[in-house]
C-alpha cells in the first residue's frame, strides 16, 4: 500500500509539471535533417538517438525488470532521460513516434537552462521557441537562434548524467547514487580547469564507450617483468589517462577486466589469469561496481539495491597495479590485454539477449613482453 501512495504521490507531482511543461512544444528531428545532414547522420546511430526502450534491448529489459520489481516505481525515473520527449507531452507510455526518438535534437536546443534541483525535471525550455548552440554567428531563415554557454561546458549534460537520485516519493536506487558521471567529472581536477564534457563528447555522435577509438585513448597500459627464485613476477600498471570520470562509467552494468596470458617458444599458453570468468577466477583484475540489496544478496540490481559492495573503478588520472606470480619454466612471451564489457555475459544470459554488440568484449589496450 505504500509503494501505491509513494507512486501516486509522484505521479501527481510529475504530472503537474508536465501540464506546465506542454506549452513547450518539441519538434522531430526529421526537420532538423534538410539543413543539418551532417549532424543530423551523427546523431541518429548515436546512443541519444537510441536512448529508448524500442532501440535499446538491454535497457528495455532492465527497465521492464525494475518496473516489476518496484510495482511501476521505477518507471518515470528511468523514462525521463531515456525517453525525455515524454516528460514534454506527456507520452510516458512511448506511443508517440516522436517519444521514440530519444535525446531528439530539441531537447538539447531549445533547453535554455538547467534547474536547481535536478532530481525534478531539470531542463527549462526556450518559451519562444528559439534555438540554443555553441555558436556566435547567428545566421537562419527558418528558427530563431541564440548563443548558450551551456553548450560549452558541463552543465547542459548534468541534468540527465547527474544529479539525478533524490526523486521525491519514488524508489529509484536506494539511497545510492548512480549513472553520476558529472559528479565523477566534478571530484576530479578537471572540473578546477574547465575541461568539461564537451571537450571529448562534442560530435553529435557522442562517442563513448560504445565507440572502440575513445575506448583505446582512455587508458595506458604497461607491464615490468622479474625473475625471482624460479618465479616470474609480473607487475602490470592500468591508468585512467584519458577519460575525466570513472572507468567504466554510466550504468552499473558495465565492467573492464584485464587478460593475461604466457606463452612458451611453440606459442603455447602456459598460463593465464583465469580461464573462463574473470569476475570469479581473477576478481582484482576486474573493474566495476557491485550492488547488495537489504538482505545482503550479491549481486543486486540498483533500484532493490541497499549498499554497495565493492567498487573497483578507476578514478580519472589513477593508476592501478596488478601483480601476478608463476613459474618461470618456459616462458617465451608475455602478453596483457585490457577488455571494455558493455554487460556482462551472465546479466544478457539472464534475459536471453544475443546482441552480438552486447556480447562482445572489446580491446582498450594490450601489451606484449618477449622475454631473453
Amino acid at each position: 500500500m505504500k509503494h501505491f501512495i509513494n507512486f501516486t504521490m509522484f505521479i501527481f507531482c510529475l504530472n503537474f509539471s508536465l501540464v506546465q511543461a506542454q506549452e513547450h512544444k518539441i519538434q522531430s528531428s526529421e526537420s532538423c535533417k534538410d539543413c543539418h545532414q551532417d549532424i543530423y547522420q551523427q546523431w541518429v546511430k548515436s546512443r541519444h538517438a537510441n536512448a529508448t526502450p524500442s532501440k535499446n534491448i538491454l535497457f528495455a529489459k532492465l527497465y521492464q525488470k525494475s518496473q516489476q520489481d518496484t510495482e511501476g516505481q521505477t518507471k518515470l525515473y528511468c523514462i525521463r532521460c531515456h525517453a525525455p520527449v515524454s516528460m514534454v507531452n506527456g507520452d510516458v507510455d512511448l506511443k508517440q513516434e516522436i517519444t521514440n526518438e530519444g535525446v531528439t535534437c530539441d531537447i538539447c536546443h531549445t533547453t535554455k537552462e538547467l534547474t536547481k534541483e535536478p532530481q525534478h525535471w531539470p531542463l527549462i525550455f526556450s518559451e519562444e521557441d528559439t534555438k540554443f548552440g555553441p555558436s556566435k554567428k547567428l545566421e537562419s531563415i527558418d528558427h530563431k537562434l541564440a548563443y548558450s554557454n551551456l553548450f560549452e561546458g558541463d552543465k547542459l549534460c548534468s541534468g540527465c548524467h547527474g544529479g539525478m537520485i533524490d526523486v521525491p516519493e519514488m524508489q529509484s536506487c536506494g539511497d545510492l547514487t548512480i549513472c553520476d558521471t558529472f559528479a565523477e567529472w566534478e571530484q576530479s581536477q578537471f572540473s578546477e580547469s574547465k575541461s568539461g564534457c564537451q571537450e571529448c563528447h562534442s560530435a553529435h555522435s557522442f562517442d563513448g564507450a560504445y565507440s572502440e577509438e575513445v575506448l583505446q585513448q582512455a587508458v595506458d597500459l604497461n607491464i615490468e617483468v622479474n625473475e625471482f627464485g624460479g618465479k616470474l613476477n609480473l607487475n602490470i600498471n592500468i591508468t585512467n589517462s584519458g577519460a575525466k570520470h570513472l572507468l567504466p562509467t554510466g550504468t552499473p552494468a558495465r565492467l573492464i577486466f584485464i587478460k593475461v596470458l604466457a606463452y612458451d617458444q611453440a606459442g603455447k599458453v602456459i598460463w593465464s589469469n583465469f580461464n573462463t570468468n574473470p569476475m570469479k577466477e581473477d576478481p582484482y583484475g576486474v573493474f566495476h561496481v557491485v550492488f547488495a540489496n537489504s538482505s545482503g544478496q550479491v549481486p543486486a540490481f540498483p533500484w532493490i539495491a541497499a549498499k554497495i559492495v565493492k567498487d573497483t573503478r578507476l578514478k580519472p588520472d589513477e593508476t592501478r597495479k596488478l601483480i601476478y606470480k608463476f613459474p618461470a619454466d618456459n616462458v617465451e612471451k608475455i602478453e596483457a590485454k585490457l577488455f571494455y564489457r558493455l554487460a556482462p555475459s551472465p546479466l544478457l544470459d539472464k534475459f536471453e539477449i544475443t546482441d552480438e554488440y552486447l556480447k562482445k568484449s572489446y580491446l582498450m589496450a594490450e601489451v606484449t613482453k618477449k622475454l631473453n
